[in-house]
């Protein structure tokens, strides 16, 4: 989306680490406003509510600093109308964002609420004024609607901006010639390989960690209200072993989208005989990959061990008294971080097999025809 070669790469992680905590503050109100008033999770859920907005609004100030020093730095530079488009997105998410934290703290210190961030208590302000704190409130509401709308909005359009390129002004100025010879021929079709399957990964990747990382906050949510078990016996524990596993490919995946276009400017430094090792990073990738499989495998397993357990120990028209034998809406949670983290590792591992099965095969397609030439 954004062609500038200047652009820092810092910021754009900033602003998706802002985006992931956004969608963690929304699911975490909106399972808060789903709640009975005397389910106990409350206070918990109240609290982990407050701490990921101020994390996320810490980000946002170190985005807006980032933001001034690059732009006194002269790197930003908006060249098309999506750019325009995509800018005016990130601002409008910021500006409900802003709604969203400021209404909040103020609806908390209104009602006489102490806030906490991370169990580290705020200064404390009573307000005193009820009318007012349920105006807020509402605000808070509608601000929150409006953040996952934009959010739902960038995503979609980022998307489209990734799979749908817009043309350039002058197609024929930014032409890539045609390869003319057999060797180049050959880095070329390795090239588009590593393109296509290292975009499917990494945008796979990308999505199912996300959505695993926020059923796994829910997860932790209950986990910590009602405890079942510890250690490696818990399914939860293998989930966030797996999903730390995942981060690592899906950057591995991104470099393997950067790769493409070195293959097809420098295939000699990738397919020649002496560069063995030039495909490291691919085997890698796949070792990762196979780590977070298992690790998955297992939390899978534990998880479907867990609700059979559960499931067979309760007898038929008996009231279960003992809460340890209910089936929780934790357990279920679990189970799906466990077998989509499974899924997306398991596409990296094919994804990885494949790049390198074709590596090695244009590499001695590569020699031959270089050999040949001579």
């Amino acid at each position: 989306m954004d062609s500038n070669p200047r652009r820092n790469i810092a910021a754009i992680a900033l602003f998706w680490i802002f985006l992931v905590l956004c969608v963690g503050v929304l699911g975490v109100g909106w399972s808060l406003n789903n709640l009975p008033a005397e389910d106990q999770t409350r206070v918990y859920l109240a609290d982990l509510h407050v701490s990921l907005g101020l994390s996320a609004a810490i980000l946002l100030l170190a985005q807006f600093l980032l933001g001034a020093a690059l732009l006194l730095a002269g790197a930003f530079e908006i060249r098309s109308g999506r750019q325009t488009v995509a800018l005016w997105l990130r601002r409008l998410i910021y500006v409900a964002f802003l709604a969203l934290a400021i209404s909040g703290a103020l609806a908390l210190a209104y009602r006489g609420e102490q806030i906490f961030f991370w169990a580290y208590p705020l200064p404390y302000w009573n307000g005193g004024d009820r009318l007012l704190a349920d105006l807020l409130k509402t605000i808070h509401g509608y601000a929150a609607y409006a953040l996952a709308g934009l959010i739902i909005a960038y995503v979609a359009f980022t998307l489209f901006d990734r799979f749908a390129p817009a043309a350039p002004a002058d197609s024929r100025a930014v032409e890539v010639p045609a390869p003319t010879t057999i060797a180049a021929m050959i880095a070329d079709g390795l090239s588009h390989s590593f393109g296509f399957f290292g975009a499917t990964a990494f945008w796979l990747q990308l999505l199912l960690g996300v959505v695993s990382a926020v059923l796994l906050v829910f997860g932790y949510v209950g986990h910590t209200v009602s405890p079942d078990a510890s250690g490696f016996g818990d399914a939860i524990y293998w989930a966030t072993a797996a999903i730390g596993l995942l981060a690592l490919t899906t950057i591995f995946s991104f470099y393997y989208m950067k790769t493409a276009a070195r293959i097809r400017n420098r295939p000699e430094h990738y397919l020649s005989h002496q560069r063995g090792m030039s495909f490291w990073f691919v085997g890698s990738g796949g070792f990762i990959n196979v780590l977070g499989a298992l690790a998955s495998f297992v939390g899978v397993g534990l998880s479907v061990a867990l609700l059979i357990g559960k499931t067979v120990s309760q007898p038929p028209g008996i009231a279960i008294t003992d809460p340890v034998k209910i089936i929780r809406a934790l357990d279920v949670f679990v189970l799906l971080v466990n077998f989509s983290l499974l899924f997306a590792h398991f596409v990296g591992l094919g994804v990885a097999a494949w790049l390198m099965i074709s590596a090695l095969k244009s590499r001695h397609q590569y020699v031959v025809a270089t050999e040949a030439g001579k």
